[in-house]
């Protein structure tokens, strides 16, 4: 019996010790595949560089045109290229006009050809335009008179525009809008009926146009008069439309309808601007 016993014993013996050995080599195998997969962990890759965007260079001529906006001013920007005659003359004319006006507008000569201006000839977008080419532009950037061929220093001043007709530009280029525009005398017995007319036209518009009451026998208008074909000596009342593309596409001698003015201010005309289109003067040329 004792020695079964100890025999008994000592397998069991024999058997932990094996069981030991077998815990203590998986161990060692699991702390080297641990070690091995460590080593086969990539470190964190590097994000490449972003290469930094150089900003577009900003011409000299465009920072005079930025200056005399900030400053309230209007500006003549003229578009030319060396070795072209008409434009030395307009060069000329330009100074001429620059050295006798009391108007506040500054005077800018920009050669087309020339790399350096490339940020004002694509924004103005003069590039296949006729030269010379000088624009007037006000302290809002819009361009007001435009003229493509030589015109001497009395023209050049008389560009300038009247005060309604600044405003019909604002409307128009700036915030894209139609105008209504309604010339009348006090006297007339028809005038508050049709500028309600025009008002209520306005209102049922919602945004997309603007009225602008016009005094016939206001003598600082008479040239903006004479541009749209208006009679001065009108004994009703003249009213115009003009839709946000600079067109006019309604013109109504005395009583007109709300609904003609709204039908009107929406309608779109197919011909294009220039020389005998039916734009308003100064609406149409090229944007900021």
């Amino acid at each position: 019996m004792k020695n079964a016993a100890r025999s008994t014993w000592a397998y069991g013996i024999i058997g932990a010790l094996v069981l030991a050995m077998a815990v203590f080599s998986m161990s060692c195998k699991n702390q080297g595949n641990g070690n091995a997969q460590a080593k086969e962990v990539s470190p964190p890759s590097v994000p490449a560089s972003i290469p930094v965007q150089t900003p577009p260079k900003v011409s000299a001529a465009s920072l005079e045109l930025s200056q005399a906006q900030s400053t309230g001013k209007y500006a003549y920007l003229m578009f030319y290229e060396s070795g072209n005659n008409d434009c030395e003359i307009m060069k000329k004319n330009l100074d001429s006009f620059a050295a006798k006006t009391k108007k506040n507008v500054e005077v800018i000569q920009i050669d087309r050809k020339d790399p350096a201006n490339r940020d004002i000839v694509t924004r103005m977008r003069t590039q296949a335009a006729p030269i010379p080419l000088t624009l007037l532009t006000n302290s809002s950037g819009s361009v007001i008179s435009a003229f493509t061929k030589v015109v001497s220093a009395e023209e050049l001043a008389q560009a300038f525009p009247f005060p309604k007709q600044e405003e019909t530009l604002k409307y128009i280029q700036q915030e894209k809008k139609g105008v209504i525009l309604c010339f009348a005398d006090k006297h007339m017995a028809s005038r508050k009926d049709i500028q309600s007319c025009c008002s209520q036209a306005e209102t049922k518009l919602s945004g997309k146009a603007e009225y602008v009451s016009v005094d016939l026998s206001d003598p600082a208008e008479a040239g903006f008069m004479k541009n749209l074909k208006v009679n001065p000596d009108a004994t009703e009342p003249v009213t115009l439309v003009v839709n946000a593309k600079g067109q006019v596409t309604g013109t109504y001698n005395g009583k007109v309808e709300v609904d003609q003015l709204v039908a009107a201010a929406t309608k779109v005309v197919s011909s294009g601007c220039g020389p005998g289109s039916s734009c308003a003067p100064g609406a149409c040329g090229p944007t900021k």
